[in-house]
């Protein structure tokens, strides 16, 4: 009998890559769930629902009739507003599978600054970091400025002078204590996936180089690097988040990786992951464990997205 998938943000391109290709195996019926009635993805679906927003007090409600009516197995949130909330649905489904990491993990997660704060603690590679707040007239330019909780590089800038950050604060409108800046890293810029079961052996690390984005990743090319690869590691064995969770870094001279994010959830590039042989959804489903072996993959494997046109009748 096949298992039932519910995945959020069914209208993101990693999400669409993600139904079809696990549709293709036979084994998964696909729920895609999105704010978009008109969201592309939903017609990849085996069943497809319209959601409120995660900031929604009806979400959750929302979210639990779907997963009564569809008899849903796995649950699968991929959009940030959603995530916190979901780890409550445990309390009316107790065999649902949730994949997440760990609650505590992902609340600091969630907040940029937490992290980092976190990660200096654990002395694990991170760019220095301040809030608007706190910040001195001795900046040194260029800096990252970016919300402290967002996501899709939503607001997050480059800026060059004091007048610039000034500026941003203005357009942006958000409190001080809201505005993270970050010292710009020189390097490769990487989108990792690592794939954590909830004992917390690690069963793949997938760096991903990132030729270009705009938002999201449209092109990227996996790259086989041992000192990201202990790095992650390293944040499993130090953050323990014992679930699925991304890592947003830039190489400095192809050999020092430093942290500027951590996502508490599969990444838009999991289709990349998924082609490159690294299923990280089916390998969590299934309780795969493979001891004291980190899984391959395809390596020097380009992902290019482009746009596509789908037609269908409006009901």
């Amino acid at each position: 009998m096949k298992k039932t998938i519910f995945m959020t943000g069914g209208g993101g391109a990693g999400t669409i890559a993600a139904a079809k290709f696990l549709k293709s195996k036979g084994r998964y019926r696909i729920i895609l769930g999105d704010m978009d009635k008109w969201a592309a993805g939903l017609r990849f679906a085996d069943k497809a629902y319209v959601l409120p927003s995660g900031k929604n007090i009806n979400f959750l409600n929302s979210v639990k009739g779907i997963i009564s009516k569809e008899r849903v197995n796995i649950f699968i949130p991929l959009v940030d507003e959603e995530i916190l909330k979901s780890y409550s649905l445990k309390k009316y489904f107790p065999d649902l599978k949730i994949l997440l990491p760990e609650y505590n993990f992902t609340k600091i997660a969630l907040d940029k600054w937490r992290m980092i704060k976190e990660l200096k603690k654990n002395n694990l590679p991170c760019p220095d970091t301040y809030l608007y707040s706190r910040i001195s007239k001795k900046l040194k330019f260029p800096l990252i400025v970016k919300p402290r909780i967002g996501r899709g590089s939503r607001n997050v800038m480059e800026i060059n002078s004091l007048n610039q950050l000034r500026a941003y604060k203005i357009i942006t409108n958000l409190p001080s204590e809201s505005i993270l800046i970050q010292e710009k890293i020189e390097g490769k810029e990487f989108t990792v996936s690592v794939v954590v079961n909830k004992v917390g052996n690690v069963l793949a690390v997938v760096p991903k180089e990132i030729i270009y984005k705009r938002g999201i990743t449209i092109a990227a090319v996996t790259r086989k690097n041992k000192y990201i690869q202990d790095l992650c590691i390293e944040i499993q064995n130090k953050l323990h988040p014992n679930g699925p969770f991304n890592v947003q870094l830039i190489l400095k001279n192809n050999c020092m990786p430093v942290i500027f994010e951590i996502n508490p959830r599969y990444s838009t590039t999991i289709a990349l992951t998924m082609a490159s042989g690294v299923d990280e959804i089916e390998l969590l489903i299934e309780n795969k464990i493979f001891p004291r072996k980190i899984l391959s993959f395809k390596e020097n494997f380009v992902m290019t997205r482009f746009y596509d046109q789908l037609f269908f009748r409006e009901r």
